[in-house]
């Protein structure tokens, strides 16, 4: 696991060994040697000591109940290098354990101290859990770790720094640097799992289950302000991914203005360019249109009133309880006065009339398709329709002349009823003389 540990009882213990052994010894520089060979050889003298041997052992021993002394610490060195002529490495090791003895802390030959290793790569390399009550001093170490997504799960209760490459991760965060810095904070418990990735071009992070066997999430960029760039008063957007900027919308506290940042404090809000309204609009004072525009689909007035899709506006236009468009005055009893041709997709008119269902009434006195034809030789249009000398004076209004339509089309099908029932009484009285006729001629 990538946790670390310190302790210093051991090297403290190193500390106190020259007072225990100094009682063995005496003179003004007391020297205590534990001298190592490999045997005897005629001729040849003392064998001299080689690569891996166990230079010697010192052990703490207490008297048990079992009748010996029993070993509860041990001290032992061994050679770690080739053997020369003056002299050879060792290393200094440090074991405890019961009822087996088990490598604690080693000193190498070149003076590295492993606490859980026995192959230190640095001046004090631990393996396992740390706690320092004191302050720390010194570096933190980052290990290289740059090809491997560590999952989750491997974090435990720690805080981790690595180097680590950006396109090792399963999924890689938006960001052009090919090595960073990675820092894995893994709090335990329930809580999730947080990473840092340090690039050139800023800081991403992400989060995950304590316990999941991958990254699965996405990175976020955290924004700084080399990614945040704007105008005071200019509402932001989005202009990348991961970045923030000016927008069409100025906001100064007093006016509200879109695709122009100097609003007339006069308006609420101002807008520079073509605008398209595609809900209802609801304008309960005066509007004013100047210069040519476009009021999109159900611009409501004051009243109900609905004006359709595209109307252009091609003069100054001023609503005072009504709407004007390209004329001066609005006449007498109208809300809306247009001084030129409209066009739109659809027109709403509430009619204020009953509308003419009351043909299907039983009472209505339905004109016989006689009279009509007698009205349109005397006076050249149906009956109830304004003629084309009434139009041309007084114009059309549009929601009488749909209700007269309507009128005249009810009028219409009653007759076509009472024609096909009529029809149909002759098809009866037809078959009816058919069929005495031949039973006469049989």
């Amino acid at each position: 696991m990538k946790q670390n540990a310190i302790t210093f009882s051991l090297l403290m213990l190193i500390g106190f060994l020259p007072i225990f052994l100094s009682a063995q010894v005496t003179g003004q520089y007391p020297l205590m040697t534990i001298n190592k060979n490999n045997g005897y050889q005629a001729g040849v003298g003392k064998l001299p000591v080689v690569e891996d041997d166990l230079l010697g052992r010192f052990q703490f021993r207490g008297w048990v109940t079992d009748g010996e002394y029993s070993p509860g610490a041990e001290i032992r060195s061994f050679i770690t290098g080739p053997v020369n002529n003056d002299g050879f490495p060792a290393a200094m090791q440090f074991r405890t354990g019961y009822p087996n003895f088990q490598s604690r802390m080693i000193i190498t030959a070149d003076g590295l101290v492993g606490i859980g290793t026995n192959t230190p790569d640095f001046n004090l390399h631990t393996e396992g859990n740390t706690h320092t009550t004191g302050d720390f001093f010194g570096r933190i170490h980052f290990d290289d770790n740059g090809s491997t997504d560590s999952a989750p799960d491997t974090y435990i209760d720690e805080a981790y720094f690595e180097l680590h490459q950006r396109t090792a991760f399963g999924v890689a965060p938006n960001s052009t640097t090919d090595f960073g810095g990675l820092l894995t904070l893994a709090p335990g418990a329930s809580s999730f799992d947080h990473q840092l990735y340090f690039a050139d071009d800023g800081i991403f992070h992400r989060r995950d289950d304590g316990g999941a066997a991958n990254w699965t999430t996405d990175w976020f960029k955290l924004l700084t302000s080399e990614d945040i760039n704007g105008t005071e008063n200019r509402i932001a957007k989005f202009t990348g991914p991961s970045s923030l900027g000016d927008s069409q919308l100025w906001d100064d506290g007093t006016s509200v203005g879109i695709g122009t940042d100097a609003p007339s404090a006069a308006h609420l809000l101002e807008v520079n360019g073509s605008t398209l309204l595609n809900g209802n609009t609801d304008v309960s004072g005066d509007l004013t249109v100047s210069n040519m525009g476009t009021v999109g689909v159900d611009l409501t007035v004051n009243r109900d009133h609905n004006v359709g899709r595209d109307l252009n506006v091609q003069q100054t236009a001023t609503v005072s309880n009504g709407l004007a468009v390209n004329t001066s005055t609005i006449p007498a009893g109208y809300a809306v006065a247009v001084g030129g041709s409209v066009i739109c997709e659809e027109v709403k008119v509430a009619l204020q009339a009953d509308w003419p269902d009351y043909v299907f009434e039983n009472d209505y006195l339905l004109p016989s398709l006689k009279d009509v034809n007698q009205h349109i030789n005397q006076k050249g249009h149906l009956p109830g329709v304004p003629s084309a000398a009434t139009i041309e004076q007084k114009g059309l209004e549009l929601g009488d002349i749909t209700t007269i339509q309507q009128e005249k089309i009810e009028e219409i099908f009653l007759h076509l009823i009472r024609m096909e029932a009529e029809l149909e009484e002759l098809k009866m009285e037809n078959q009816q003389l058919k069929a005495a006729m031949q039973q006469t001629n049989n």
